[in-house]
Order: C-alpha cells, then sequence, then structure tokens
C-alpha cells in the first residue's frame, strides 16, 4: 500500500503527463479539447480515473467512445513516463460534469436575483 503523499505525488505524475499528452498527440482528434480536471488513483496505485471537462458537452459520447478505444495506447505511453513504478495503473477516463453544474447554478442564481 503507498501512503497518502505517494498517492497524490503518482496522481499528479498522470495529471501533469495526460494533459500534456491531449495537446501533443490528440490534435485533430475528439478529445482535442478536453480538459484534464483531476486524476484520483487507489491506495495501492493499481488503478487511476481520469476525470476530465470539455468545451462541447455535446461531444461527449464521442469523445469518451475515443478515449476508450485509444486505453491501451495511452497506458503504454504512461507506462514509459511512471518507470518507476512496479504496476502502471489501470486508467479509466470519466466525464466531470461539474463544470456544467456550476454554470447551471449561476444561472438559477442570476434568474432569483433577477426576481
Amino acid at each position: 500500500m503507498a501512503g497518502a503523499i505517494r498517492q497524490d505525488r503518482v496522481a499528479e505524475s498522470i495529471k501533469r503527463f495526460i494533459s500534456t499528452m491531449v495537446y501533443s498527440d490528440f490534435g485533430g482528434t475528439p478529445a482535442d479539447m478536453i480538459t484534464i480536471t483531476h486524476v484520483s488513483v487507489l491506495q495501492d496505485l493499481r488503478a487511476a480515473k481520469i476525470y476530465y471537462s470539455t468545451f462541447k458537452p455535446e461531444n461527449v459520447e464521442k469523445i469518451q467512445e475515443y478515449l476508450d478505444s485509444n486505453l491501451k495506447n495511452i497506458r503504454f505511453k504512461l507506462a514509459s513516463h511512471l518507470s518507476r513504478l512496479k504496476f502502471v495503473p489501470e486508467i479509466k477516463f470519466v466525464y466531470d460534469d461539474s463544470v456544467d453544474r456550476e454554470i447551471r447554478l449561476e444561472k438559477i442564481f442570476e434568474a432569483i436575483k433577477k426576481d
């Protein structure tokens, strides 16, 4: 079991690597307009959830499909980045809709202010 500090460092390292990969490798793909918002890693460092948001919520299905179909390639590239780990975490991409919820709440608050 990894300590909380190591767990956070691995999560941050994955976040930085995948964020860089989005800008360098995903150009011209459905996933070229995503932002990695958060990465959570299990305590044993064997699995990681990568949360992303997008400027075009209507394309979430295409983006998720693209990411899922390229998981092996992404994980392979991640393995070279995380070469000091004994195991490369299994990764899963998850859409983070917190930005959408925040925008909806702002609109509701604005409507309340006007009334």
